[in-house]
């Protein structure tokens, strides 16, 4: 048997693991990623790619290959909520299209003030057109080796790191690979989940639903809808939801149940659709997928050496579009972690951090998907034969849903859910006393509070903040205050931590981030700040480097040199 050494091994070639085993590249920390599959996904699986995820991809420059193989540029987010394609529409939600994002007029901004808190808004995008872009840049970055057919077989770890044996899944060869790190981004059913033993907790799965994707031309002229997105049915016996995958021939349709007990191993997919279309036109079936609605999170995301992100930590309810998002940032944040800690300048407490920061940020977001499918279900109840009749009553009782409806399609005014996620309390940031600004999953309150997103502004030079943030840790100077940095400079220096200095003059950005002194992390959250530098500077450095030990430590969390676990699948 051969045996390969990497510093990190990535488990898993969704867009989360490719997203995980890029950043490591991009920082310099070589890595290997293995994917059992031998082809790119059919199915689109995940469709929106949130705000906060476009701004982390922002850096290796994917937006332009992104928005040509999402959906229509001129084309608004739009959501329709109707008693069926040719019937009555109750109620039309709009968020504004790529190009009106990238605009940005005073106008749009004005309507949509989401248009202020980041560079970019909704892209509705599937997954099965986003993995060839992340892998294209991928197989081009140093350091990656990318491993497609190969899967896990198994492992053990002991207190110097991970032994591996993969397998090709055409020729049953298999290799040992010796790594540092690994990290299971190895889906919902997560073999490295299983063997390390961790459980999911959360309400579990919710209910079954069934999704048809197909092909049709005749579709889109089947109907008198504007162009969407989404669109609701809210017909008896046929709720669901039709999903643009490409915005022109290719759909899908997630149809819902509201008894979890009915059966959905036989579903007449071309009656459900025609009904749903209110006629019936021609489309070719591509496939049928059954899946889960979920609220289950991870109770560890850590067994020693070995780490869980993505849809290994967390499942999720599709409403509201969080979970592959959630998925993209958990890689984010481990990744500046891992290359800390094999660089040497990562303090011993710093990749407990991980799950310290994200499970809370995952629990928060599943609960709001499950919400948001609540809601859809005690909407969908209302729903009677009565209501699609040519009737006052019916024009009553549609009036009323109507208004219902409303509070239901709040679930698209997302922008805090993506944008306005804070490590509460985190070890590696500075808390401050008082009241924290408000977590409003509708809307943004910009802030440099620890912890937070560093607030974007479109600076003098055309640039966004964001594009000052990513690879090391940024300290943001306004008026001068640099100047008055030099011992906090240099326990940076004295630690070995990367540090950028960055003398801000604009006055736009002085309003945003607050106070004179913003420290940045690699991820682009706050670690600190003040109006002076800090009295002592290298208990800063040491709590943002995660020298220092946390208030408290669960019996299961050790700090990385204490780590001695033996596992085996």
């Amino acid at each position: 048997m051969s045996t390969v050494d990497t510093p990190v091994l990535v488990v898993g070639g969704g867009p989360v693991g490719a997203c995980l085993a890029m950043d490591l590249a991009w920082r310099g920390t070589p890595c290997m990623l293995v994917e059992q599959r031998q082809e790119r996904i059919d199915h689109p699986k995940a469709t929106l790619l949130g705000s906060r995820s476009m701004e982390q991809l922002r850096r290796w420059n994917l937006e332009d290959d992104i928005y040509r193989n999402c959906l229509p540029n001129d084309q608004r987010y739009r959501i329709s909520f109707v008693t069926g394609m040719n019937g009555h529409e109750l109620l039309k939600f709009e968020s504004p299209s790529i190009n009106e994002v990238r605009s940005r007029s005073p106008e749009l901004v004005s309507r949509w003030p989401e248009l202020a808190w980041s560079p970019y808004g909704k892209t509705q995008i599937g997954q099965q057109a986003l993995e060839p872009i992340l892998f294209e840049k991928a197989r081009r970055m140093p350091g990656l080796e990318i491993l497609e057919g190969w899967r896990l077989a198994g492992f053990t770890q002991d207190r110097d790191g991970v032994v591996s044996q993969i397998e090709h899944v055409s020729t049953g060869e298999v290799r040992q690979v010796r790594s540092r790190y690994m990290v299971g981004c190895d889906g919902g059913s997560s073999l490295v989940r299983r063997a390390l033993g961790i459980r999911f907790g959360g309400r579990g799965a919710i209910r079954p639903n069934v999704t048809f994707q197909f092909r049709s031309a005749e579709f889109s002229r089947s109907h008198p809808l504007d162009p969407g997105n989404l669109y609701y049915i809210l017909l008896p016996d046929t709720f669901g939801v039709f999903m643009a995958i490409d915005g022109k021939e290719r759909w899908g349709y997630q149809y819902y149940f509201l008894d979890p007990a009915q059966k959905t191993e036989n579903p007449d997919v071309h009656a459900i659709l025609h009904r749903a279309v209110g006629k019936p036109f021609e489309f070719e079936l591509l496939n049928v997928t059954h899946w889960q609605h979920h609220q289950s999170v991870a109770e560890h995301y850590r067994g020693g050496r070995v780490f869980l992100a993505g849809d290994s930590a967390h499942l999720f309810s599709p409403t509201g579009g969080v979970g592959m998002n959630t998925g993209i940032n958990d890689a984010f944040d481990l990744s500046w972690k891992l290359h800390a800690a094999l660089a040497g300048w990562g303090g011993e407490w710093l990749l407990q951090s991980y799950e310290h920061e994200r499970r809370p940020v995952a629990i928060r977001n599943t609960q709001r998907a499950a919400a948001n499918s609540d809601k859809n279900d005690m909407v969908m109840a209302e729903v009677t034969p009565e209501l699609i009749g040519a009737t006052p009553r019916g024009e009553l009782l549609r009036a009323d849903l109507a208004q219902k409806l409303s509070w239901v399609a709040a679930q698209y005014e997302s922008a805090g859910v993506h944008l306005g996620y804070r490590y509460q309390k985190s070890n590696i940031c500075c808390w401050e006393a008082g009241v924290e600004p408000p977590d409003d999953y509708r809307y943004v309150v910009n802030s440099t509070y620890p912890g937070f997103r560093a607030p974007h502004v479109w600076m003098r030079d055309g640039r966004s903040t964001l594009d000052l943030f990513g690879r090391d840790f940024v300290l943001m100077c306004f008026d001068g205050k640099e100047k008055a940095c030099t011992d906090f400079i240099d326990a940076f220096r004295q630690r070995g931590v990367p540090l950028v200095v960055q003398p801000v003059d604009d006055d736009a950005v002085r309003r945003a981030y607050e106070v004179e002194l913003v420290l940045v992390r690699p991820d682009g959250h706050v670690a600190w700040r003040g109006s002076a530098p800090p009295d002592d500077p290298i208990g800063v450095v040491e709590r943002v480097r995660g020298a220092q030990r946390p208030r408290f430590v669960p019996e299961w969390a050790q700090p990385d040199d204490l780590a001695s676990i033996a596992l085996r699948t």
